[in-house]
């Protein structure tokens, strides 16, 4: 699949999630992201931040630094299908579900989640995400401390 047709699958998406194709431009409950951006300012849409970082084609995880502080890190992690079970050994994390639908397997506990779900994993907490949708899903994840390099560690595979 070529980048463009993979664009506007994406919007397609992302105007599902909000209820209809004009919901991509006046899309009451549009998230944006409250970041510091001194290209852009402070207030970026997810949808502008999803075109500038695609997942490409064929790709099953993409994880994008968007920037840190001193104390954390924020990233946009887009996921096709699944991930594997996994914990952070040194991170704290907490997810924001952009876009998309799926099941977040933690705590020993399978929750679904959909656009606008927040979920909290602390560091040592086995965890993965599953797609339950046609298309990507796409969060912001915050990693404090900041994630500098990776620290997942994989644990058994899933079910």
């Amino acid at each position: 699949m070529d980048a463009t047709r993979w664009r506007l699958q994406l919007l397609a998406a992302i105007a599902l999630a909000c209820g209809t194709l004009a919901g991509l431009t006046a899309c009451a409950g549009a998230p944006y992201l409250l970041i510091p951006d001194v290209r852009r300012g402070d207030r970026v849409s997810a949808r502008e931040t999803l075109l500038a970082h695609p997942l490409p084609p064929g790709q099953n995880i993409q994880a994008t630094l968007l920037g840190r502080t001193e104390s954390l890190s924020y990233h946009l992690v887009q996921i096709r299908d699944r991930e594997q079970p996994h914990l952070h050994a040194t991170h704290d994390l907490v997810v924001t579900l952009l876009v998309g639908n799926g099941e977040l397997h933690a705590h020993g506990t399978r929750q679904r989640m959909e656009g606008g779900d927040v979920a909290v994993i602390p560091r040592g907490v086995p965890h993965y995400f599953v797609n339950t949708g046609t298309a990507p899903a796409a969060a912001f994840v915050t990693m404090a401390p900041p994630g500098e390099r990776p620290d997942e560690i994989l644990v058994l595979p899933a079910p």
